[in-house]
């Protein structure tokens, strides 16, 4: 790691600080955190010394923090300080503690200034930054993608499975995670999971407020809140280092929480409880009314072993093997198919292997590895009719198959190396490609 990124991360040609972290909106989630722990020791301290001391210290991560030319960073340790400043507002009123605050304030704000850091907040509408912009196409799809699997996606997946089945097909940016912790992993977990995200944070919150009541303490919400508010705007959560700081938080609010009231206990519990349920309820509301018309219609089984897409009549399953189909984000060739004279107005079934399609299938397409089990694969399918085998490792085996099942095709790149070197019946061979076909849903569904 390199304390700068810029090689990868730079604003109008200046380097934004990374601080040793692959991203600097990680980093900023911790200097944020950092300039809160320091504003709540200026209020606390009892000595001027001790408060200047802090006061230079945020100075100093406050410049930090202006050199990430973090927005989400920014954003959250406004978010905290606000709640900060509000449970300490009888401590903020006194002179000797509200200079110090007032200059880290002034300096803050001068250095977003000097840096330039300012023309970059200021050029936040979607029109204006392609970042910002970016981050609303993707999430706009968050509700739809959490209805349509009901199961989740699968860890690590979200932003293949975004870039496959919900990016426009006229835009080509690489997504990871959906640049936001909170909505990678609501998609890329199941109900059961979803619930217990939302409701670990709310628990969170309703602990810090706990901790505000009974000891006069915000610092654990503030610090919460902050986390919340950068997880929204990157995916930073996935860092230990910036989850350090709030579950270091949690310690004094689990304490105060436990010493609270049963009846305090029991209504922070049930308040999560409840308001994970309204909020949840809310999204799968938005999935269905809200889905956005060039999204086509998408079911993924809750095991995550079979998927259909479209609506219309079935044009058959295909069991795909991503290295033949274009990668983890093959939807992306299937959805440009689906638009085409041909493939409109059908619905695709999509399966894990061999073993989650249905026995009453009549028409599969194997791709790559999914045929290297072999036409002994095929014994239990009573009501075949066609069978496509798109890039077999063993093309033979297939071709030979063709004495019992004529309706059986393989298609072959012509520079794979297992495509026959002569010609055969039933043998298609793709010029110009390899392993990976590129029309390969024209050759697996095509009519």
């Amino acid at each position: 790691m390199t304390f700068l990124a810029a090689d990868a991360f730079l604003y109008q040609g200046m380097p934004r600080w990374s601080f040793g972290m692959d991203n600097p909106n990680k980093a900023a989630a911790v200097l944020a955190f950092l300039l809160l722990l320091s504003l709540a020791a200026i209020l606390r301290a009892r000595r001027g010394w001790v408060r200047w001391c802090f006061c230079t210290f945020a100075v100093l991560a406050g410049l930090g923090l202006s050199l990430t030319f973090s927005r989400g960073g920014l954003v959250a340790f406004g978010a905290g300080a606000l709640v900060l400043l509000v449970g300490r507002w009888k401590s903020l009123c006194a002179e000797r503690r509200c200079l110090p605050v007032l200059l880290v304030g002034c300096a803050l704000a001068g250095m977003i200034m000097w840096t330039g850091f300012a023309g970059r907040v200021a050029r936040s509408l979607p029109t204006d930054d392609a970042s910002v912009g970016n981050r609303l196409a993707i999430w706009r799809n968050v509700p739809s993608m959490m209805v349509d699997a009901p199961g989740g996606w699968g860890r690590g997946a979200s932003g293949d499975a975004f870039m496959g089945w919900y990016q426009p097909l006229d835009r080509h940016e690489r997504y990871r995670t959906l640049v936001n912790s909170h909505f990678t992993g609501l998609v890329e977990f199941g109900w059961m999971g979803r619930f217990a995200l939302v409701w670990a944070w709310l628990f969170a919150f309703g602990m810090g407020i706990v901790r505000w009541k009974a000891r006069g303490d915000p610092l654990p919400l503030a610090v919460w809140v902050s986390f919340a508010t950068a997880a929204f705007f990157s995916s930073v959560a996935e860092e230990w280092l910036v989850c350090a700081i709030p579950v270091a938080m949690l310690v004094p609010a689990i304490r105060a929480f436990c010493a609270a009231p049963a009846a305090a206990r029991r209504l922070t519990v049930v308040a999560a409880l409840l308001a994970s349920g309204l909020l949840l309820s809310a999204v799968v509301v938005l999935g269905a009314v809200c889905r956005p018309s060039d999204v086509l219609p998408i079911h993924r089984s809750v095991d995550g072993a079979r998927m259909t897409v479209g609506e219309g009549p079935l044009a058959g399953w295909i069991v795909c093997d991503e290295a033949a189909v274009g990668g983890a984000a093959y939807g992306r060739i299937l959805r440009a198919y689906a638009r085409t004279a041909e493939g409109n107005a059908r619905t695709y079934c999509i399966a894990r292997d061999l073993a989650a399609v249905p026995a009453d299938a009549r028409r599969i397409a194997l791709c790559g590895r999914s045929a290297d089990e072999g036409p002994g694969a095929l014994a239990r399918f009573t009501a075949l009719a066609d069978v496509h085998v798109l890039s077999p490792s063993r093309p033979a085996d297939w071709l030979a198959e063709r004495r019992e099942k004529p309706f059986v095709r393989v298609f072959c790149g012509e520079f794979a190396p297992s495509c026959p070197a002569e010609d055969a019946e039933g043998l298609t061979v793709v010029s110009g490609a390899a392993d990976y076909l590129p029309n390969w849903p024209n050759l697996a569904f095509g009519r």
